[in-house]
């Protein structure tokens, strides 16, 4: 890592440090759609991700869940009932790998609302349920419980709480508490603690890239994984290096992020693919932070003009770079995007994360850019749909379609995503527990 490259990061954790502690007092009004309410769509184009299918019908729904699909609703179908005009439907969008409490920009800009505010927030871009990966512990545990009461509203929250890591390993950095763990029996006693929390998913740090902050040893890592498992709950697993993703599957863990040095190796695609290791790439916090500098017309696509502040966007518009680093960066783009399509090509099952929170990633706008990234990955569009709607309800224990028995959780778009899979981002309605929580 070069001086300047450095000192952006150096100022990137002062931002990020600065953005927790203001999520802490910021206080913000938040239109809560908390309440299951009755009601029927009609003359809707209905995609279903599990089975690939589009058919034209309606869907009623009662006390937040879907009850019926079919050409008519019964005479006994109560609720309101929109007329769609044949739009299509799709169930509501997952970000599996969050950070709420802000977005970050170049130049020390952020927009630190805090996660209630967010949660609501990014339900203008049909995410109705997202995954945080490193928050306040106590804080975030408490918001999500209260949801889950129905006393907020906004995009469902699920949470690790805090990120397990090595002494001054990465998460320390930040200024706000996590968990340290430097050995088996470490592990054992913070998953332990996290599980009586009520804790998500388990989030652990394996970073050996070189000039990474101290990681955790592998006998940690499988006491980690091993010790979630007996809790039930899955282990997420912050990588570094392609070596980390290989332990971490032979653990039977969940890989986050893809590392950067080098194509993925042969021998690591087969054992993900043998094992079934999930994975969770972030295409869009490796790659986006270069396409907003090489393709500033992104930052004009409505749905980002609707969810950041216009303080985000000026931010791009105003960064720098040399050409050699431009080089370097798009050259890591590339080998990124092959190495999730060598992946993908072995049947790894991926799921949409986009690691919002960081520089190049928009809280709601960005789990669009991950389906667009995942699409150039060699997905086709029911594919990367799936990733984000089906599928990841599948990974989190819940329902998430559009059939009966389902989470009345949808998206009703303009456009269809099976042509443009960027037709995602042409929202018209988004419905979530039973109720319109936006219409255009």
């Amino acid at each position: 890592m070069n001086t300047k490259e450095l000192g952006s990061r150096r100022t990137l954790l002062k931002q990020r440090a600065k953005a927790f502690v203001l999520a802490l007092v910021t206080s913000t009004a938040c239109a809560a759609i908390v309440n299951a309410q009755d009601l029927i769509v009609t003359n809707a184009t209905i995609l279903d991700p599990q089975t690939r299918t589009a058919v034209q019908g309606s869907l009623w729904m009662e006390g937040g869940v879907i009850v019926g699909r079919g050409s008519n609703p019964p005479q006994s179908a109560r609720g309101e009932r929109v007329d769609v005009q044949a739009k299509w439907v799709i169930p509501g969008l997952t970000d599996l790998h969050v950070h709420s409490f802000s977005n970050q920009a170049p130049g020390g800009v952020q927009d630190a609302v805090g996660t209630e505010a967010m949660a609501t927030r990014v339900l203008r871009a049909g995410v109705t349920a997202f995954l945080d990966l490193f928050s306040l512990e106590d804080a975030i545990f408490a918001l999500r419980d209260r949801q889950r009461r129905a006393e907020v509203g906004g995009a469902e929250i699920f949470a690790s709480g805090a990120c397990l890591t090595a002494t001054k390993g990465h998460c320390t950095e930040y200024g706000i508490p996590t968990r340290t763990i430097d050995s088996p029996d470490d592990a054992r006693r913070q998953v332990a603690e996290l599980a009586s929390k009520g804790a998500d998913v388990i989030k652990v740090v394996y970073d050996h890239a070189p000039g990474a902050r101290p990681s955790i040893d592998r006998a940690t890592l499988d006491a980690v994984v091993a010790a979630a498992r007996a809790h039930q709950l899955k282990t997420i697993v912050h990588v570094g290096v392609w070596e980390d993703v290989r332990h971490a599957a032979q653990a039977g863990a969940v890989v986050t992020h893809v590392p950067s040095d080098g194509p993925v190796p042969e021998d690591v695609v087969a054992l993900m693919a043998a094992r079934r290791t999930v994975h969770i790439p972030t295409l869009a916090v490796h790659t986006d932070r270069q396409a907003f500098l090489d393709t500033p017309a992104l930052l004009d696509a409505p749905l980002l003009v609707a969810l950041a502040p216009e303080a985000i966007r000026r931010a791009y518009r105003a960064a720098t770079q040399t050409p050699e680093q431009a080089a370097t960066r798009r050259a890591a783009v590339t080998r990124t995007i092959e190495s999730v399509r060598s992946l993908h090509a072995a049947g790894v099952p991926l799921l949409t994360g986009t690691d919002a929170g960081n520089w190049g990633v928009v809280h709601g706008y960005s789990v669009h850019r991950e389906l667009i990234r995942l699409v150039e990955s060699g997905l086709t569009p029911w594919e990367a749909l799936a990733a984000s709607t089906t599928q990841a309800g599948e990974f989190l224990g819940r329902r998430y379609g559009v059939g009966p028995g389902d989470e009345a959780n949808l998206v009703v778009l303009e456009a269809s995503p099976l042509v443009d899979i960027a037709n995602t981002q042409k929202i018209a309605m988004v419905i979530m527990r039973g109720r319109i929580a936006f219409q255009r």
